[in-house]
């Protein structure tokens, strides 16, 4: 479906909602209000103080906080006030105009022609988007390499992950997600890789390592946490990390889970999508075959 006009709601402090005007920063905004885009929207991504905008264009706009670049207008927005580091609050939406790749002979960053944006995804301070040619780029706060380009600074413009060869479309990127503390992505042959920090898998790695685990394995969708990941696979969900209230859906016995495992309670329901929260995990099946019908079926249910 197409999301014709975007409204939001919540906490306004950095004008994340990008509703416009002054008059809506620093408060909580209580009833949805319509984004300030006349464009047509076809998706959105929030992250801790800031937001992404997506038109059905191909176009990316942002809004929010400055800080650490994440919004990608090449301007962290640092000033000083009396003895105070802040940082300029964006309220109406900025289209991010340029995107850029390193050359890798001569490290100077090179402004790429016509990018079109298919996918977004925003971390806690740090932003990835996806191309049509399937180029990953990222940017924002690089604590412990989050972006994946083998440094730790900061990244105020969209930089090319250049670890996936542009020139390769086996290895150009078909999904990718931002996680609290880095990314996760899957190239066009299905090799699911990680980088960042992220505690499950323990991991701290400025640039893209693939999880052997995941070799094989027909990945629907994925969803990383901040405590827990889970992955749609085949016909399978598979979950690993921290349990605090039975997020991971392998049962009342697993307190936590360093490797990947099935939860075995769906096993054999192909899963569209999934999603997860700080301690909790949603999947969207597909019941469109009698079998599958028959299986969530078979699943408790309370209507109540």
């Amino acid at each position: 479906a197409v999301v014709s006009t975007q409204s939001t709601g919540g906490e306004n402090v950095m004008g994340q909602l990008g509703i416009g005007g002054e008059s809506g920063k620093g408060k909580n905004i209580v009833s949805p209000k319509l984004v300030a885009l006349k464009e047509q929207l076809k998706m959105a991504a929030g992250g801790w103080d800031f937001s992404l905008f997506l038109t059905e264009q191909g176009f990316l706009y942002s809004a929010g906080s400055s800080e650490n670049g994440q919004l990608g207008n090449n301007d962290a927005g640092q000033y000083i006030d009396g003895r105070k580091t802040l940082f300029t609050a964006q309220a109406t939406p900025i289209r991010i105009h340029s995107f850029f790749a390193q050359d890798p002979r001569t490290k100077t960053k090179v402004r790429l022609p016509n990018v079109s944006i298919r996918h977004i995804s925003a971390g806690q301070h740090h932003s990835a988007a996806l191309s049509t040619m399937d180029h990953l780029f990222t940017w924002g706060f690089n604590g412990h390499g989050r972006l994946g380009h083998k440094t730790t600074e900061d990244e105020l413009i969209p930089m090319r992950v250049n670890f996936f060869r542009h020139n390769d479309p086996n290895q150009c990127v078909r999904m990718a997600k931002c996680s609290y503390g880095g990314c996760f992505a899957v190239n066009n042959i299905g090799t699911v890789y990680c980088w960042g920090q992220n505690q499950i898998p323990r991991l701290e790695c400025p640039y893209p390592i693939p999880m052997e685990d995941l070799y094989g394995w027909d990945i629907h969708d994925f969803a990383p946490g901040r405590h827990h990941h889970v992955i749609v696979a085949d016909k399978s969900s598979i979950s690993m990390g921290k349990v605090t209230k039975g997020e991971l859906g392998m049962g009342p016995n697993v307190k936590s889970s360093s490797q990947l495992d099935k939860m075995k309670t769906v096993e054999g329901i192909p899963m569209l999508k999934c999603a997860v929260g700080i301690g909790h995990t949603l999947l969207l099946a597909d019941d469109s075959t009698t079998d599958a019908k028959a299986k969530i079926e078979g699943l408790d249910v309370n209507y109540d």
